[in-house]
C-alpha cells in the first residue's frame, strides 16, 4: 500500500521528497473541488477567486508536506532514519529505514505531525483574519479554508487507529505499559482495522442514501470515505505484520538463507555466451557479472538489446554491464534485518551477498519471509 516509486522534486535536509504518480490525479480532483468552494461562498468572479483556489490547493499539500517533516526530523533526531517522503493519493507518508527505537521515540514522532498541522491551523487563522481585514474576499477565504483543513488534518490523525498517529500514540503507550512492540502493535493494529471499517461502512451508507434520494450529493464523500476506510485496513494490517516479520528476524543473519553457487559471467565474457548459456533459457534472470573474481555488475536481457543482434558475438559483457550498487550487496553476517531494509530500499527481490568482493551468492526476499513465518 506504501508507494515505492515516484518523481523526486526536492530535498530538504537529507530527505528526499517525492511525487507519486497517484499524487496528480488528486491534485486536479481536489482543485475542482477548492474552485467550487471559492465559486459557491463569494461573491467575486473566476478572474478574482481561480488564482486564489489553485494557490490554496498548493497549500494544502504544502501542509501535509510539513505534517510529514515534522514526524520525519523528530524521527532522524532521534536515531529512526527517514530518507524519504511520498506525496500521494491518500496524502503524505515518511517511510522508515527502521524501527522505532523505544516508547518514548515513538510517542515525539507521532505527536509531532499533528501539532504541525494545529500550528498551521492557527497560522492561516490569523492570515486569514488579517485578509479580511485588508478586504481581500478571496485571499482571506483561501486562508480560512486552509486553516479548516489543517485543524481537521491534525484531529482526524489523532484518531487511535494504527498506523494514523494516534494509532501511534495509542502503541507507545502500550509498549510502555506492556513492555512489548508486538503485542502493542497487533492491539493498535485492529483498532486501526476498526476505525477503517467504520469508516468504510459510513462511506457506503453515503452512497446508499444518495441512491436512495436520488440527489448524488454525497458521492464524492462516500466514495472517499469508503477509499480511505480500506486504506486503513490494509495499511494496519500490513503494519502488524512488517512488526511480526522484524521480530521474528531479530537476531538471525543473511548467511541463514543464503542461496550459494550462483552462476556468474566474466566482463570479458561476449553478449552472445551470456545469451546462449543463460538468459535463452531464462528470459527474467539477472547474471552477475565478476571482474578479477569480484563482483562487479550485473546485466539482464534488457541490456543485452541494447547492441544489435549481429554485435553480439564480438561485444564483452562489460560493455552493457550494469555497475553493482551499494544497496543491492550484503555480507554473509549481515543482519537479516538490515538485508530486508536494503531490500525495501532498492525494490529488488534479492541481495547480492558478497566476502570481500568475491559473490558468495544471493539472498531472496521469499526467503527472508518464509524463515519469519516458520
Amino acid at each position: 500500500m506504501i508507494p515505492r516509486k515516484g518523481l523526486r522534486v526536492a530535498t530538504f535536509r537529507g530527505i528526499d521528497i517525492f511525487l507519486h504518480w497517484s499524487w496528480f490525479a488528486v491534485f486536479v480532483l481536489l482543485f475542482w473541488v477548492v474552485v467550487q468552494f471559492f465559486r459557491d461562498n463569494l461573491a467575486s468572479g473566476p478572474a478574482s477567486y481561480l488564482p486564489a483556489a489553485l494557490a490554496t490547493t498548493l497549500l494544502f499539500f504544502l501542509s501535509v508536506l510539513l505534517h510529514e517533516l515534522a514526524h520525519s526530523l523528530v524521527a532522524n533526531r532521534n536515531g529512526v532514519p527517514i530518507n524519504r517522503i511520498t506525496l500521494f493519493v491518500f496524502g503524505g507518508v515518511a517511510q522508515m529505514g527502521s524501527e522505532v527505537t523505544s516508547p518514548g521515540v515513538e510517542f515525539k514522532m507521532a505527536v509531532a505531525g499533528p501539532l504541525c498541522s494545529y500550528v498551521l491551523c492557527l497560522l492561516f487563522g490569523t492570515l486569514a483574519y488579517a485578509a479580511f481585514r485588508l478586504g481581500l474576499e478571496s485571499v482571506s477565504f483561501g486562508f480560512a479554508l486552509l486553516a479548516a483543513v489543517n485543524f481537521g488534518l491534525g484531529t482526524f490523525n489523532l484518531i487511535p487507529g494504527f498506523p494514523l498517529d494516534g494509532g501511534r500514540i495509542l502503541r507507545s503507550l502500550l509498549w510502555h505499559h506492556w513492555g512489548n512492540l508486538e503485542r502493542s502493535t497487533r492491539a493498535a493494529s485492529r483498532l486501526g482495522q476498526g476505525v477503517g471499517a467504520l469508516l468504510a461502512l459510513g462511506g457506503a451508507g453515503m452512497l446508499l442514501a444518495d441512491i436512495a434520494q436520488e440527489s448524488y450529493d454525497l458521492l464524492f464523500s462516500g466514495t472517499w470515505f469508503i477509499l480511505i476506510g480500506t486504506f486503513l485496513i490494509q495499511a494496519a494490517a500490513g503494519s502488524y505484520r512488517q512488526t511480526r516479520l522484524r521480530s521474528a528476524l531479530q537476531g538471525r543473519r543473511a548467511e541463514e538463507v543464503l542461496r550459494p553457487g550462483t552462476p556468474a559471467v566474466d566482463l570479458s565474457t561476449t553478449l552472445e555466451e551470456v545469451y546462449r548459456v543463460y538468459l535463452e533459457r531464462a528470459p527474467g534472470a539477472v547474471v552477475p557479472v565478476l571482474g578479477q573474481g569480484k563482483l562487479v555488475g550485473e546485466v539482464r536481457l534488457s541490456d543485452l538489446k541494447k547492441v544489435r543482434r549481429d554485435l553480439w558475438e564480438e561485444t564483452p559483457v562489460s560493455v552493457v554491464a550494469r555497475p553493482v550498487r551499494a544497496d543491492w550487496v550484503g555480507t554473509p553476517r549481515l543482519s537479516l534485518l538490515e538485508a530486508l531494509a536494503l531490500l525495501e530500499k532498492s525494490g529488488r527481490e534479492f541481495l547480492w551477498v558478497v566476502e570481500e568482493g568475491r559473490l558468495k551468492g544471493v539472498v531472496l526476499r521469499s526467503d527472508v519471509r518464509r524463515l519469519s513465518a516458520g
